[in-house]
């Protein structure tokens, strides 16, 4: 599948696949575990979480900006250490170079089984080029609290509590990806690939957001416009073209560690930036 291949209503533009633009990002306070070679984004964290209601968000002040850069263009092996995997079946923090996360994964709707479900997902989050090239193992386990549901638009409301996805879109909410049954059919008028080419967005940028990454602060800005994996691109690619295969570069961001896996909605981690060259 290649990389030719959204107005979210969420409460925070970091847990859900809209297009809502997020309130600028914070600095650290120190930088984040990383092991990138190859020229990389400028990540940018707070030095806490930020507390968001629907109507009021208060960040604590964060005085130093860290920077991540390298100058190389080379592939970035993953990682390896003589310890074994890490397996991950719940919310938490990792300092882990590889992970291995367990998933259940569950449809409520009649035309998609579970298992067809489980198949298709574990085929997009393992396929080469996507996050297991950082690090990321996926498994299916139906003993997890980490669970990827589809479900009708309503249902995904409920589960994304207190986003607000208006029967429209997903989202990922602590331990729960809850896809909207519709996109998940017919993608939306204005995309710009296949259903399935929007799939493996969907599941490629929820997922994204289950292990830890938020949108990045640009839009598309270069001259071939195709999106990144983790920019919101339901409902709306302003201008750009849909792709649900991360670049080089968010392939590096998720390789930093610690990785926060089922990230609550007042979660404000870093968020990068488009590399300038």
């Amino acid at each position: 599948m290649g990389r030719f291949a959204a107005l979210a209503l969420a409460v925070v533009a970091a847990a859900c696949s809209g297009t809502a633009d997020a309130p600028a990002a914070l600095t650290p306070t120190s930088p984040p575990t990383a092991a990138p070679t190859s020229a990389g984004p400028t990540l940018t964290a707070p030095s806490q979480a930020t507390t968001t209601t629907a109507s009021t968000t208060t960040a604590a002040p964060a005085p130093t900006t860290t920077v991540v850069t390298t100058t190389t263009t080379a592939a970035v092996p993953v990682p390896t250490t003589d310890d074994p995997p890490i397996h991950v079946l719940a919310p938490g923090t990792h300092h882990d170079d590889e992970l291995v996360i367990h998933i259940s994964f569950e449809s409520e709707i009649d035309d998609l089984s579970s298992e067809d479900l489980e198949e298709i997902a574990l085929e997009i989050l393992n396929v080469p080029g996507g996050w297991n090239e950082s690090g990321f193992v996926f498994v299916a386990d139906p003993e997890s609290q980490l669970r990827v549901v589809v479900a009708e638009g309503r249902r995904v409301d409920e589960l994304c509590l207190p986003l607000d996805t208006g029967g429209k879109v997903s989202c990922q909410n602590g331990p729960v990806v809850a896809l909207n049954a519709d996109r998940w059919r017919d993608a939306f008028n204005g995309w710009t690939g296949s259903v399935d080419e929007y799939r493996h967005y969907l599941v490629t940028h929820e997922v994204g957001h289950l292990i830890g990454l938020r949108h990045p602060l640009d839009r598309c800005p270069t001259d071939d416009k195709v999106s990144a994996a983790m920019e919101p691109q339901t409902n709306n690619l302003k201008g750009c073209i849909g792709n649900g295969i991360p670049f080089e570069w968010e392939l590096e961001w998720a390789r930093n560690r610690p990785a926060v896996i089922g990230p609550t909605p007042d979660w404000d981690g870093p968020r990068p930036q488009w590399p300038t060259t």
